[in-house]
């Protein structure tokens, strides 16, 4: 996709089906994030070291922004997207509360070698920036179009 709001890679998935819907509990809420009918509009901008997951319930509305911080995105030699996950991820919800996630998985990670500390410092930044745009305002660096409407 490439137009003046986002250039890069998007993926819709629908969940047509599901087994038991999923949660995910943030900020001490717990949240379905996956049912029948919901969902998810994925990211993957050029150049930038995250993928945003766009969740939406089965009427449409937003149920949360979903930001993986990642070393790399792209699409491989099958044309399947990836993403090579830093463990840390961003998560802000429609009423505006922002949390950051899997600090600890970060940590671990590092400890037992499955990072580097290039991989971490980068992981740490690339947050700290996205949170430092977020606080001042700057939405447009995960609230991306729907080119699916």
């Amino acid at each position: 996709m490439e137009s003046a709001e986002f250039t890069g890679y998007a993926v819709r998935l629908t969940l047509d089906q599901v087994h038991e819907p999923a949660f995910m509990t943030v900020g001490g809420k717990r949240m379905c994030v996956g049912d029948k009918g919901y969902c998810y509009l994925q990211y993957f901008p050029d150049g930038c070291g995250y993928a945003v997951t766009k969740m939406l319930d089965a009427q449409g509305r937003t149920i949360q922004w979903y930001i993986d911080i990642c070393k790399r995105h792209g699409k491989d030699e099958q044309g399947y997207l990836y993403y090579d996950d830093l463990y840390l991820d961003i998560v802000v919800l429609p009423n505006g509360e922002v949390y950051l996630l899997d600090e600890d998985e970060l940590e671990d990670a590092l400890k037992k070698g499955a990072i580097d500390e290039e991989e971490h410092q980068f992981a740490c930044r690339t947050a700290a920036a996205l949170l430092e745009k977020y606080s001042a305002g700057q939405r447009e660096w995960f609230d991306y179009p729907n080119p699916w409407k």
